[in-house]
């Protein structure tokens, strides 16, 4: 029916965890591996640091969360299909700069 994907990245560095155009980006690349397109997208800068990042795609939803203080960035991709690619996941790794991440999928049952 749908499924949920939920990644923590940390320990990552400055690259990603203040910069809304880096973030964009991973999720412009996001959108291109799951096979969907973004219909709206809205983020919001925390003073004095954080980022929330949402963006509304075809399929659902992804969001990102940052904790710069804490070096480690949440983010879940709800797809209204059942096939949600995983493979990308060590890339990502890569773009956020982090040295470990924690995935885990659910199953929603909608």
């Amino acid at each position: 029916m749908a499924k949920q994907l939920l990644v923590d990245f940390y320990d990552c560095d400055d690259t990603a965890l203040n910069n809304v155009d880096v973030l964009s980006s991973i999720v412009r690349k996001i959108v291109e591996k799951i096979n969907s397109v973004i219909v709206e997208e809205s983020c919001h800068l925390f003073k004095p640091y954080g980022i929330t990042y949402i963006a509304i795609i075809a399929k659902s939803h992804i969001s990102i969360h940052t904790w710069p203080e804490k070096k480690t960035i949440a983010l879940d991709i709800f797809s209204c299909e059942d096939d949600l690619p995983q493979d990308f996941v060590d890339e990502l790794k890569s773009d956020f700069h982090a040295r470990d991440y924690q995935m885990s999928v659910v199953k929603r049952n909608v």
